[in-house]
């Protein structure tokens, strides 16, 4: 089957046991539990009539061969905005920001004994928020991303995270142009940056949002090596994007197609997919998906790729989860 052809199977979990849901939350597993935690939403009144934007520190977590959440023990602060690495040791939050800004603070999730425990490991080098990460030969690439809130920068600075020395030193940087709320993947050793939203100074002096086709990978033995560019862009999907059949999906997100709108009536992100084929270079359509959802993360659990809650259109969260069966 040609990769264009394929079209994932969908399975809807058991809702989050929240009535807003959240955007920007973190997700992987745990010692067999999917664990959710952090995001941020607007549970008083809409942000178009101006409600004010809460970041999350509960923990949510389905066991092993359970089919509904638990609360879990809250994070020490409330975060979101971040990425994930499911290792060996845990689940790692890298990162992301809350209403103080910006943070460097890292943290190893463990479900163990009917709780998730929450240790601090060590702190990104620089405080970051709107990065990706993957893990790839036991180790964690965080890259791109802001340092500050706010979208007036864009990293493109790469950080590894050693998890036998908790320590992170500093990659090879991505040779195209910093970005955030971008898409990465890991095939065997080697990684996909995918998309996402560059800057660029605007009229008033102040940056603004440029949407980026550019792909890349890298590998410890090849370096960066540009890929071909995305057919439109993509923003905000699920990541680290799933790999199925070798090929990698980028799954909803931001096109940049629905514009003109406010918060108020905008009609809702448009239901697409992308599939990139390493082997050939190229790209194709993949048709709808299950739910048009952003801003949002992605874990591998049960032979699912898991897609949790995210933005249905900007302001205006989903507390949907769902899951495309990865074979």
């Amino acid at each position: 089957m040609q990769a264009a052809d394929f079209k994932p199977e969908w399975k809807r979990l058991a809702d989050l046991p929240d009535a807003e849901g959240f955007a920007g939350s973190y997700a992987g597993v745990s010692n067999g539990a999917l664990i959710v935690t952090g995001g941020a939403n607007f549970p008083e009144k809409p942000l178009w009539e101006g409600g004010p934007k809460r970041w999350t520190d509960r923990v949510f977590v389905m066991p092993e061969g359970s089919i509904g959440w638990q609360d879990a023990t809250p994070l020490p602060k409330p975060l979101g905005y971040g990425a994930t690495a499911t290792l060996p040791q845990g689940m790692m939050l890298i990162g992301g920001s809350n209403v103080g800004g910006a943070v460097a603070d890292c943290y190893m999730l463990v479900w163990e004994n009917g709780d998730v425990s929450c240790k601090p490991v060590a702190p990104l080098p620089v405080t970051l928020t709107g990065h990706a990460a993957v893990v790839m030969g036991g180790k964690v690439y965080v890259q791109g991303g802001s340092i500050a809130v706010g979208e007036q920068d864009a990293e493109n600075r790469m950080w590894i995270y050693d998890p036998a020395a908790d320590t992170w030193s500093e990659g090879e940087p991505l040779p195209g142009r910093g970005r955030f709320l971008h898409q990465m993947a890991v095939i065997g050793n080697t990684l996909y940056v995918l998309g996402g939203i560059g800057i660029v100074p605007g009229e008033d002096g102040r940056q603004v949002r440029e949407m980026l086709t550019e792909a890349w990978s890298y590998s410890e033995a090849t370096g960066w090596r540009r890929l071909s560019y995305l057919p439109h862009f993509c923003g905000a999907a699920p990541t680290p994007a799933p790999v199925i059949n070798g090929c990698i999906y980028l799954m909803g997100g931001d096109d940049a197609t629905v514009k003109g709108f406010t918060p108020a009536n905008h009609p809702g992100f448009h239901n697409q997919s992308l599939c990139y084929c390493p082997a050939s270079d190229s790209w194709s359509d993949s048709g709808e998906i299950a739910v048009a959802r952003a801003v949002l993360p992605c874990a591998e659990w049960n032979g699912l790729a898991v897609i949790v809650n995210g933005e249905q259109r900007p302001g205006k969260r989903s507390n949907q989860v769902w899951g495309a069966k990865l074979h």
